[in-house]
């Protein structure tokens, strides 16, 4: 391999799993653990690129969802004996990059952390290029005569300006040049606003991007989506900008604010068909 980063593996009830040694044969630098716990309390002691989670898909989905909280730009791979494509979206859904079976070979798993240390590495890139304007308060003019005065926080203005799909579509630039890293998911969502002429898109579409279905299954995919779009609203807060997504009541989403795209992006139709 190129680069030897470091990888975390969650293992579980399995701590002889097959792709470590491959892995570490490859040049990778492997941690693994049996317990969440112990996870996380390497990555607050450690910087680490990539994390890899095995076990049980329940384990795995709370694991990624709480990794891609804490660490925006984490690249994060799910190996598990996964049932359905129901399934996949869920991890997907709730912060992995990438989902593989059990039975992937540490070559195969290899490969797939390389690409995600590519995209990582772009973005961190496209982030170091652009200085972010200063995070300061600017004071609104205030007449002699009013009573009070009031300070409005430069950042609100990130909404209204124009905001960038980059790094292949792998990251989100903010009018005031902060990156926020993105999981396949929210990637293919944010391809889908900025294909949209009004930049708007209904939650029945976006239900049947994910797998088709009415009733129950219907309602728990919306559920993924809400769930995918406040994660991607925390991202940007912890950046210290406001994602211009609203929720237009009774209906689905729209994007409030000018999204380009980069012309080294593929087209929406490929994305979809990748997936």
């Amino acid at each position: 391999m190129n680069t030897s980063p470091d990888v975390l593996f969650l293992t579980g009830d399995d701590p002889a799993v097959s792709q470590i040694t491959e892995l570490t044969h490859l040049g990778f630098k492997v941690h693994h653990y049996g317990e969440l716990a112990q996870l996380y309390e390497h990555l607050s002691q450690h910087a680490v690129p990539l994390v890899v989670l095995t076990g049980g898909l329940s384990l795995i989905d709370i694991a990624a969802a709480q990794l891609r909280v804490m660490l925006p730009a984490v690249g994060i791979v799910a190996i598990a004996d996964f049932p359905d494509s129901d399934s996949r979206v869920r991890t997907l859904l709730s912060g992995a990059d990438a989902c593989l079976d059990a039975t992937t070979s540490g070559l195969e798993l290899a490969a797939v952390l390389q690409s995600l240390m590519r995209r990582i590495a772009e973005a961190a890139q496209h982030a170091a290029a652009v200085e972010p304007a200063p995070q300061t308060y600017v004071p609104t003019p205030t007449p002699t005569h009013a009573a009070h005065s009031y300070s409005v926080p430069l950042e609100t203005a990130s909404s209204t300006g124009k905001w960038r799909l980059t790094s292949k579509g792998w990251a989100l630039m903010a009018p005031t040049g902060q990156m926020l890293s993105l999981t396949t998911a929210e990637r293919s969502l944010l391809l889908r606003f900025a294909h949209e002429p009004d930049k708007r898109i209904s939650r029945d579409a976006l239900s049947a991007d994910l797998a088709s279905g009415e009733g129950p299954e219907s309602e728990r995919r919306g559920r993924f989506i809400d769930v995918m779009i406040s994660r991607m609203r925390r991202k940007a807060a912890a950046q210290r900008v406001r994602l211009p997504i609203k929720a237009v009541h009774g209906w689905g989403y729209m994007f409030t604010s000018d999204l380009l795209v980069d012309a080294d992006i593929p087209d929406l139709e490929d994305v979809t068909a990748s997936r």
